[in-house]
């Protein structure tokens, strides 16, 4: 414990700056006061998460401890905004900020639970500014073909994730929440297709992914209570192959319980199909980067033509 919260410390003393001011406070001062206590706050939430976590036996307990810490941070952020209005001067988003603090709370844990080395963040705020924000992940191969082989070595950071009970995934390695996909006919639809762009612009991100797919993801409240869902990079949607599996290539946690008429509260579909990339070809900007979930690959097609989305938000 004593590693723990000396491990907090250090954080807290890297990612929350304090300062001493004369005389009252300004608005925009006290803002930036109720928004690093929500920070702090999400820290220690996290931290406690974690710790109980590691006498739990249902993983669905740290996942929704972890949730709760979220849904708290957002609260929080809207009600300073809410309280201070524009001397809120905020660029980025709660989320923005939790997928940062996620990042660095996960080495810390990772330091703690394994030995792993901590970077002295106290000493030098830019280490912790420098942290791996997407660090190499394990590929899903279990079986051995020889020594040496990815099989064999297994190495990598061990993937985690976590369903959040709302119809996303949190990748807690890299940051990102994914979009689950279903089989009930709705906007998340595992067998939907949908085009990069139109004919008349075919170099554009123009098509029914964005028109269709992603505006009725973001209109409202939005899906899940966000509203910047996204079509992922090719580097970041193929962080979801699980090359340990075919057809489809997907971590269990994204292939569940797939059946005819199942909504994303109630299973985890993955279609054995290529899916769309924001990723345009550099040689030919006509076409675009997919990452197949049948065998893992990737490959390229043009941008007009249709094929299945997974929407992501988060990331850095």
């Amino acid at each position: 414990m004593r590693a723990r919260a000396i491990a907090l410390t250090a954080l807290l003393v890297c990612l929350l700056a304090t300062a001493a001011h004369a005389g009252r406070p300004t608005a925009s001062e006290r803002c930036a006061a109720d928004l690093e206590r929500a920070l702090a706050t999400y820290v220690q939430c996290r931290f406690d998460a974690e710790s109980r976590h590691a006498t739990m036996r249902r993983p669905s307990q740290r996942a929704d401890a972890l949730a709760r810490c979220a849904r708290k941070l957002t609260s929080a952020f809207a009600r300073a905004q809410a309280r201070h209005g524009a001397s809120c001067a905020v660029t980025e988003t709660a989320s923005a900020f939790g997928d940062y603090l996620t990042q660095c709370t996960d080495v810390v844990v990772e330091a703690v639970t394994s030995g792993a080395a901590l970077p002295d963040c106290a000493g030098d705020p830019a280490t912790c500014e420098a942290l791996p924000r997407a660090p190499l992940l394990k590929t899903g191969q279990t079986i051995r073909y020889g020594t040496g082989s990815d099989g064999d070595l297994q190495r990598g950071v061990a993937r985690d994730f976590v369903d959040n009970g709302d119809g996303t995934i949190t990748d807690v390695r890299t940051g990102l929440m994914w979009e689950k996909k279903s089989r009930d006919g709705s906007i998340h639809d595992v067998d939907d297709i949908y085009t990069w762009s139109v004919e008349g612009s075919p170099s554009e991100l123009n098509g029914t992914v964005v028109t269709v797919f992603l505006a009725t993801l973001n209109a409202g409240e939005g899906f899940a209570g966000y509203t910047d869902w996204r079509l992922p990079n090719v580097f970041e949607l193929e962080s979801l192959r699980n090359l340990g599996a075919a057809d489809p290539a997907a971590f269990p946690e994204f292939d569940t319980a797939c059946a005819p008429g199942c909504t994303v509260l109630t299973c985890s579909c993955t279609a054995s199909w290529d899916h769309w990339t924001s990723t345009s070809y550099a040689d030919d900007p006509l076409r675009a980067w997919l990452v197949s979930f049948k065998g893992g690959f990737t490959s390229l097609d043009l941008k007009p033509n249709a094929n299945p989305v997974r929407a992501v938000r988060g990331g850095s």
